[in-house]
């Protein structure tokens, strides 16, 4: 056997390195804020599943019948009104704190704390702050533009 033949290859380069990710880490002070959102909804949304149980477990014990009493009138503490906004608070306790706990998540994954900052993404992306300059193509505003089809036509052109 013989050895393999070392041939001269060109060296090679090293692969470039990576520019580091503008993402800021997980335990930054601002994902923790981020993140503080999503878990605040993740325990109020644990609290209210947990009054939610007591709630209904506790209506169960109510209907149910005691052992030796007569089961002629098994409802006799029973309110509809009181059940309802009962209902209607736990409903609404369960939303808001899924709501808060899905905002909070969204917040962190898309890296954003605070209504400034979802405006001025939301302004960037629509090009909000341009939308009254002139077209560099045509030189007018977007109004002069409609006001010349208006006269052109006489009628506004249907858009689509």
């Amino acid at each position: 056997m013989t050895a393999p033949s070392a041939s001269p290859t060109s060296p090679t380069t090293p692969p470039a390195t990576e520019p580091a990710s503008q993402s800021t880490p997980i335990t930054s002070a601002r994902s923790l804020k981020q993140l503080s959102i999503f878990f605040l909804g993740a325990t109020c949304f644990l609290a209210s599943t947990t009054l939610t149980r007591r709630a209904i477990h506790q209506r169960n014990l109510r209907i149910a019948p005691k052992f030796y009493h007569p089961n002629t009138n098994p409802h006799e503490h029973f309110s509809p009104l009181h059940d309802a906004i009962q209902a209607l608070n736990l409903a609404t306790m369960n939303c808001v704190s899924l709501g808060m706990m899905g905002i909070g998540g969204t917040l962190w994954a898309f890296d954003t704390y605070g209504l400034g900052e979802m405006r001025q993404a939301l302004r960037g992306h629509l090009a909000y702050e341009h939308f009254d300059k002139p077209d560099p193509g045509t030189g007018s505003p977007p109004e002069a533009e409609h006001e010349n089809s208006v006269a052109q036509d006489g009628e506004p052109k249907a858009s689509r």
